[in-house]
Parts: structure tokens; sequence; C-alpha cells
């Protein structure tokens, strides 16, 4: 009996890619589904263009637009945008085709989820004999699209527009052409994939390496590669282990928990050994003549090489290249395929057999991520529309900023402020204004220590205790009267303060970013917390 099934499950997957003529012909009938598809998943999981590192990216981008833009504080803005062609690509189709900016984000945007989709439909078609099964794959991919990828501070796709939402179908396409043993459509892919983001494109060649000695049945060389891998990581660890580290780059290091494997909490730590034990049992089960087998077997090999890197190597004693390198990104493909995978085995055990549990797993799925975006953005739009007015009162006053203020002034928000929310715009995208310490400025400040040095002498965030934060913010503030033309708006007179709040005083000079004149000749914008009392 169960040699039966044995024969069964292994019929159920692909070992070899179809042909060509009858995969181009399915896909053309598989588009509108799949455009449907897209458009539900839209308005499922929302659209929040300035939140995040969508913030990053969207200065990054305004900025090559107009490069006069953030002279101040161009080191946080430039830091994304000189290694990717992401910003360049997008400039170029700004000028070319004569979008709005906004437009523009969103048409790319709803692009790259129809990307993503359309690559995990053709990957689930490689791996899936069963249309119940392809179809359960990508429409678990497409419920599960803003699912974290363990504790790594990464979605499966975010709901802003990023230089990943562009890599990670181009990385499903990448080893779709690998199954398919299309080297010159995989070389195309991973090509693109490393020029719109390096750092996603370096675990990309790695794990295609991986799979390419697996598919050719070579198993200690793939073993060999992983092991070699540990080694390099070792090797850049003991290198750079003498590199001085100021104090500043460390507090902005050690601020992003998810760096160090070492203080993760046990939760997050399950978060990564669950899916390797997943896959090494779905491995074995389906074996490694099977496209599925081969898939799982990679993803356990480089994923156990990026936890033993990072557990051995990076350490919060000495933050250095190999945190700034994150090697445990890799679990975002790691998560990626194993949704689509995970699908899969629903649709073949579950939805084909009995529909009504399948359903209701589906149901519970697209409950648990609707509650989790609106738990993740509860003051902002479900959809951010370009040609809405925003509900959020701090995006109104970012948007005055934006309409009121001469284009090189330069702001400050509190210092003493915590960025923990996702529903938090970033003041530079979204006022295109220069600011001395955006909402992300700590991250970026991890990742370029150059950064961090140069805002060295800035006051540090620290957290306000809950009930003096909360007594502040309950406090009527005092009325202040605006010397700006035209005046703030009705009810924002906490988010910005007016000019003679600053008494021109001077910025001292040790410090490297500063008006010619060692003047703030702009309003500081304390980021929706209460303005400070008169003296």
């Amino acid at each position: 009996m169960n040699l039966v099934v044995l024969s069964v499950d292994s019929a159920a997957y692909e070992t070899a890619p179809p042909s060509l003529n009858h995969s181009s012909s399915n896909l053309s009938n598989r588009l509108i589904p799949l455009t449907a598809l897209a458009s539900a998943t839209f308005l499922l999981h929302g659209y929040h263009p300035y939140s995040q590192d969508g913030a990053i990216y969207v200065a990054g981008l305004e900025r090559t637009i107009n490069p006069s833009l953030f002279q101040a504080d161009a080191i946080f803005v430039d830091g994304h945008s000189r290694l990717s062609l992401f910003s360049h690509l997008l400039a170029w189709i700004s000028v070319h085709a004569h979008l709005p900016f906004n437009i523009l984000l969103l048409l790319i945007y709803c692009v790259s989820i129809f990307a993503f989709l359309f690559a995990s439909h053709l990957l689930a078609m490689r791996l899936f004999r069963s249309e119940y099964a392809r179809w359960s794959s990508t429409l678990l991919a497409a419920v599960c699209l803003t699912m974290p990828a363990a504790a790594t501070s990464l979605l499966v796709a975010d709901p802003y527009l990023t230089a990943r939402s562009l890599s990670t179908p181009l990385t499903l396409l990448a080893i779709v052409a690998c199954l398919d043993r299309s080297w010159t459509r995989m070389a195309i892919c991973t090509l693109l994939a490393c020029s719109l983001h390096p750092l996603m494109g370096i675990y990309l060649i790695g794990f295609l390496l991986t799979l390419m000695l697996l598919s050719q049945r070579r198993l200690l060389a793939a073993l060999g590669l992983c092991g070699a891998a540990f080694l390099l990581c070792g090797l850049i660890a003991w290198i750079t282990r003498h590199d001085p580290v100021s104090p500043y780059y460390r507090e902005a290091a050690l601020s992003r928990t998810y760096y160090f494997l070492s203080r993760w909490q046990w939760e997050e730590i399950l978060g990564l050994i669950a899916p390797l034990l997943l896959m090494a049992i779905a491995a074995v089960k389906s074996g490694l003549r099977s496209n599925a087998g081969k898939l799982c077997l990679a993803c356990v090999f480089t994923g156990a090489t990026s936890c033993l890197a990072s557990l051995c190597f990076v350490h919060p004693d000495h933050p250095d290249l190999l945190m700034r390198l994150q090697v445990l990104r890799s679990f975002h493909t790691i998560y990626v395929l194993g949704l689509v995978m995970l699908g899969g085995f629903i649709g073949l055990h579950i939805l084909r057999r009995r529909v009504l549990p399948g359903i209701a797993v589906l149901i519970i799925a697209i409950a648990g991520m609707a509650f989790g975006d609106h738990q993740s953005y509860p003051v902002s739009s479900h959809i951010e529309w370009p040609w809405e007015r925003p509900t959020s009162p701090e995006e109104q006053a970012f948007l005055w900023v934006r309409a009121h203020t001469p284009p090189q002034a330069l702001f400050a928000s509190d210092s003493t402020a915590t960025h923990s929310s996702d529903d938090e715009p970033g003041f530079r995208a979204m006022a295109e204004r220069s600011t001395l310490n955006d909402s992300k400025d700590e991250g970026v400040s991890s990742l370029f220590p150059a950064a961090r040095s140069s805002l060295g002498t800035l006051p540090r965030r620290t957290a306000r205790p809950e009930s003096t934060h909360r007594r502040r913010a309950n406090r009527a503030p005092p009325p202040l009267r605006s010397h700006l033309d035209p005046p703030l708006p009705p009810g924002h007179h906490r988010l910005l303060l007016p000019l003679p709040q600053l008494r021109r005083s001077r910025v001292p000079d040790q410090h490297p970013i500063h008006h010619p004149r060692k003047k703030i000749i702009a309003p500081v914008c304390s980021c929706c917390h209460p303005a400070p009392e008169r003296s």
C-alpha cells in the first residue's frame, strides 16, 4: 500500500520541463486569470508608496530626476540608488514617458505584482502536473504576498515599490530557466536581478549554482560549494575583524537586532528551522528526480549555510562587512519558493480530494493576511491613490511642507522619537525636503557607516516611557502663532513648528551637515509629537 502511495505522489510532480509549444499555448490562456488575480491581490494588500523602505527608494528616485533635491542629506538618499539601476531605470521611464511621478510608481507596482504571480505560476508549472496544484500555488503566493520572511525584516513582497519588487520576479524566472536548463535565459534574468538589487543577486547566484549541481545529481559537489561559501564568510569576518568601528555606527547597527542571529528570540529562530525541516521532508518524499525535490534540497543547503555563517561569524561585538551583507536574506528566496510549493501540496492533497477543507484554508489565510495588513497600517488609507488626499494628518502636513516651503529648506524631526510603526511615511520622500533625521535613517546608517558618522553629533534616539508619552500626547499644546506664509494648516500646529521657535540658533561647528551660513532656515517637523513648551 505504501508503494502505491509513493508512486502516485511521484507522478504528481514534474521531472522535466514541459514542452515549449505546449507551455506557450497554455500561457496565453492563463494571462486573463493571472491579471484578475493580480488585481485582487492589489486590493487585498493595499498600497502605501511612502512607507518604510519605499520612502528610501522614492527619495532616491526623486533625487535622480531632480539632482538639486536633498543637498544637505544626500548621503542618506544616494546610498541605495548609487548601487542599483532601479532609480535610474524609473527616472528614464518617467522622463521619456511623460508620466506623473505618483502615477508611475503605482503602475510599476501593479506590474511587479503581476510579474510576481506570473513567475510563481511558471514555477508551479515546472513543479506540479495537476492544475489544482498549479493554481493553488499561485493563489497562496498571492494571498501571502506581504507575509514576513522569518525575522529578517523582509516581506515576501512589500506593499510599496522597491528594487526588490522587481528583483523577486526575476529571481523566480531565473530559477525556472535553471529547471528548464535554459542557461542563456537564466543568465539574462540573473544579470537583470543583480543590476536592480545587487545584494539579492549575490544570493540568487549562490542558489542557482547549488540547484545546478543538484540537477546533475552531484550531491557532494553541492555540499562542497556550501562549505566553500561558509569558509568565504569566515574569511571576510577574519579580514575585517580589526576594522575600526565608531561608537555611532555601533549604536546604529545594534538598533537592528535582525542582523544578529544570536539576538533572535526562540520563536524567531523557529521561523528559520521549520521551513528547512519541512523542505527536507518534502525532498525525501518527492525524490531528487523531481524538480520539487531538487528545489527543496537546494533551499535546505543554502538556508543551513546561511544560518551557520550568521551564527558563527556575525556578532554584536564587532559589526562588520559580513553583517552588512545580511547572509540571512537568502531566506527571502526560501520563503517565496516555500509558498509556491506549499500551495501545490495543498492543491494536491486537500483541494483536489476535498474542496471544502481547501476553501476553508484559503479563507483563513485571506482573513489572517487582511487583519495583519490592517494592523500594520491603521491610520493610512488601505490604498493610497495618487489622486486622493491622504487621511493621515502626518502625510497632510508633509504635503503642506512640499507646497509651501523652499526646495532647499532643511528640517529636523524629534530626535527622541522612536520609529517602530510601519504606518509612518518618510519625510524626505513625501515632502521632497531635506531632514536631519528621517524615520529610516538608522537602518540606512547601519548599512552605510559613513552616513552614521556624518550625523554622529545628533542627539540619541531613546524611547520615551509610555506613560510620559501618553501624558504629553493628551495634553493640549500651547497656542503657536505661525509666521509662515501661508499659515500652518488647521489642526497641524503640533506637526510643524514655525520659524521663530528655532530662535535661529547656530548649528554646532563640528556638525558636517549644515547650511552654508550655519543656520537652519526652515521650520522643524516634530513628526506628530507635541510641541515643546515655551520657556
